[in-house]
């Protein structure tokens, strides 16, 4: 490649990575570091010496391969990090594939609850509120459950404040079901689904969630039941949508494998408001 090209090169990658570092760096301001943040963050300082410090990367690899155990380590890291592209490349087809699902005709919506402010709904729950309303606006047929459990830090069980929401936008509240005894989304699903083959509403579900989510909430409703039909329904992201959106992406990463090995929880009685 031609000195000047390979230049240019590393000066758009360099800008892409940065963009990207602060784009994983921006949750903080919300007071969000966890899993995701820290893994997108350590993807792009790893990118970014190895592009924007390139001559400092081919100093350490030459002293890396002088020896047989450092050589050993050095080739592991390297290839490991080749192998761990494959397999978020991978992933990330499959999160983009089950995000673009469309539900069948009159599936059933289970509302993933997320978490309430003292003030009311957060802003992702709101998204996923307003997703639901789109759904069933389109879908008169339709009824929904509102899922979520009360948390020690919540005024009230996520899935009454998706109730409460809905109600006041217009939404019929007989086309509304309460699971309210779920903590996590394995257990929205589970509990949603029992409450669902007690209607006798079908094998067709629409999840109403965020993208990112769809193919880890597929995966469990899949162990579930392997009946059910699973459609998405994806929140439109606003303004903090988009700012947390890459640090929640690459959180499923790490959560999708995990699913995938994890057993099934058993259900626990539910209450109905």
């Amino acid at each position: 490649m031609p000195t000047a090209l390979r230049s240019t090169a590393i000066v758009i990658a360099t800008v892409i990575e940065v963009f990207f570092l602060l784009w994983f760096l921006l949750p903080v301001r919300y007071r969000i570091f966890k899993a995701g943040n820290m893994l997108g963050v350590l993807i792009c300082l790893i990118a970014l010496f190895r592009t924007a410090f390139s001559a400092v990367y081919r100093q350490l690899d030459g002293f890396m391969l002088k020896n047989t155990f450092t050589k050993i380590i050095w080739l592991m890291i390297k290839y490991g990090c080749i192998l761990f592209v494959i397999y978020a490349v991978v992933v990330s087809i499959c999160m983009i594939i089950a995000m673009k699902k469309k539900p069948k005709k009159n599936a059933t919506a289970v509302i993933l609850g997320a978490q309430v402010k003292p003030w009311g709904a957060s802003r992702l729950l709101k998204q996923r509120i307003k997703a639901a309303e789109t759904y069933l606006d389109r879908n008169p047929a339709v009824k929904a459950i509102a899922s979520g459990g009360q948390g020690t830090n919540e005024p009230m069980s996520e899935a009454a404040c998706i109730y409460e929401n809905m109600v006041r936008d217009g939404i019929d509240p007989e086309r509304i079901l309460i699971e309210d005894q779920s903590v996590n989304t394995e257990q929205n699903l589970l509990y949603s689904v029992k409450i669902i083959k007690e209607r006798q509403l079908g094998d067709d579900i629409a999840i109403v969630s965020d993208s990112y989510h769809q193919l880890r909430a597929r995966i469990i409703a899949y162990k579930i039941d392997r009946k059910l039909c699973v459609g998405a329904i994806n929140t439109v992201n606003t303004r903090f949508g988009w700012f947390i959106y890459p640090s929640f992406f690459v959180r499923e990463w790490i959560a999708i494998p995990v699913e995938i090995v994890k057993k099934l929880g058993k259900p626990a009685r539910h209450r109905k408001i």
